[in-house]
């Protein structure tokens, strides 16, 4: 079985971040001491989902003996890094959790129709989806490596006949 077992993001404020996440997932949120005295964790209801959440700034760095957290100055508050997280509660409740955490959050339909799911923005910087159920159903359907492959030469065939 291949699984993500657990992901590390960045928060302005971790323990709001993590108790907003686990609300989400319909978990608890529990402290983080390995990345620092102010680091939580969200943990999803079923347990399955681990979000270690750092302070922005605290980075990993490859140290004698194994990864250690290290603050580092701040460059900017965006991230190459998201992640995807199917969930329990519907798409509306997700949405509606964020904005009361005062989030920017939508729902987004991904490749012209192919996906839908919700965008939020953790303080308006970092970027999580998640999928419903009927979300991850359909996610689950559309995004496989075969369909992938098939998009790949799409596009590629494109290219050549706009040549």
């Amino acid at each position: 079985m291949t699984c993500i077992a657990h992901a590390s993001i960045p928060a302005d404020n971790p323990e709001l971040v993590a108790k907003v996440l686990a609300e989400i997932m319909q978990g608890e949120a529990t402290p983080f001491p390995p990345a620092g005295p102010n680091s939580w964790m969200a943990w999803s209801g079923d347990g399955e989902v681990e979000l270690e959440i750092a302070p922005r700034g605290h980075v990993l760095a490859y140290g004698p003996e194994e990864a250690y957290w290290t603050p580092q100055n701040q460059g900017t508050r965006l991230s190459e890094t998201h992640l995807a997280i199917c969930v329990a509660r519907p798409a509306e409740e997700i949405i509606a959790i964020a904005a009361r955490a005062g989030w920017p959050a939508r729902a987004c339909d991904r490749g012209g129709g192919l996906f839908q799911l919700s965008e939020v923005w953790i303080e308006g910087a970092f970027m999580l989806e998640f999928l419903d159920p009927a979300q991850t159903a359909r996610y689950r359907e559309a995004v496989t490596p075969q369909n992938w492959k098939r998009f790949l030469q799409s596009i590629q065939g494109a290219e050549a006949a706009a040549r």
